[in-house]
């Protein structure tokens, strides 16, 4: 991009040579920014682009997706050089599931609700102030609903988002429904087209109530109700199940909620145990 006095200068690269900024080494900061921008990109991203919007100099991000590319952790393709994120993602997925003490409390608990109410039971946390799914087991219904686990979404879309956003702190809720509101909504499906007001409002009604229901708010005819797990460290977790509404009537997800709670109780109880 050019301006008055000619191009505009790229981002300093004197910062990257291991300069260590509020407790951290900025390189290191740096190369987490770009994986994260290509992770969590819908299509391809080059250098420039990335160089571009994380403010990060274009040879240093170029020697950072070189690096990411080596260990696999980004793949580029060969005709366009745009990069995407790589297969060595995966096994840190899978590490983690598997070494999660959350997933581990949750995992036996979880197949039984979804065996109990037919429907997909999740469980799911705030990541990067979207909601995630880190442990699903699917419906066993031909017709069912799945969110699929490392897959982000709006918080302000759906009962789960809505469960995990009455369990933060009142200085984080006020601050991710500012943003939210500045963004114009529509960050995702089904994404809450109110004011910050009303925002707030259906967030402390959730935490009054203590159990959350959605209908048709991030997909089409999907229902869902959630209920909160509790709070370890900095991660908030809520369990909820998924189903087509022909299934998940009013009636039946109000009645469904004492399953859950009773189902969280234990994943709370699980999960609190010293390992």
């Amino acid at each position: 991009m050019a301006t008055a006095n000619g191009p505009e200068p790229e981002p300093s690269d004197d910062a990257d040579r291991g300069a260590r900024g509020g407790g951290t080494v900025q390189i290191v900061d740096h190369a987490l920014l770009v994986l994260k921008a290509i992770a969590d990109a819908d299509r391809p991203r080059g250098v420039r682009e990335l160089s571009r919007d994380l403010l990060i100099s274009k040879s240093s991000t170029q020697r950072i997706l070189a690096s990411l590319e080596r260990v696999g952790l980004a793949v580029a393709d060969e005709s366009t050089r745009k990069y995407v994120i790589g297969p060595a993602a995966l096994t840190l997925a899978w590490k983690h599931a598997a070494n999660s003490d959350l997933v581990g409390a949750a995992a036996e608990v979880t197949a039984r609700i979804a065996a109990v109410t037919g429907e997909t039971a999740c469980v799911s946390t705030v990541v990067d102030d979207r909601r995630v799914t880190v442990h699903e087991v699917e419906s066993s219904q031909p017709l069912r609903l799945i969110t699929g686990v490392g897959r982000p979404y709006s918080l302000f879309a759906g009962a789960t988002g809505r469960m995990l956003l009455a369990m933060l702190p009142k200085e984080r809720l006020e601050h991710l429904v500012r943003e939210h509101t500045a963004a114009g909504f529509g960050s995702g499906p089904g994404d809450d087209g109110d004011d910050a007001a009303t925002l707030t409002r259906r967030v402390e009604e959730t935490r009054a109530r203590g159990y959350a229901f959605s209908r048709g708010e991030w997909i089409n005819g999907g229902c869902g109700v959630a209920v909160p797990i509790g709070t370890q460290g900095t991660v908030s977790a809520a369990l909820s199940i998924y189903g087509p509404e022909a299934r998940l009537t009013d009636d039946r997800m109000t009645e469904l909620v004492p399953v859950l709670r009773s189902a969280a109780a234990q994943i709370t109880l699980r999960w609190h145990q010293p390992g």
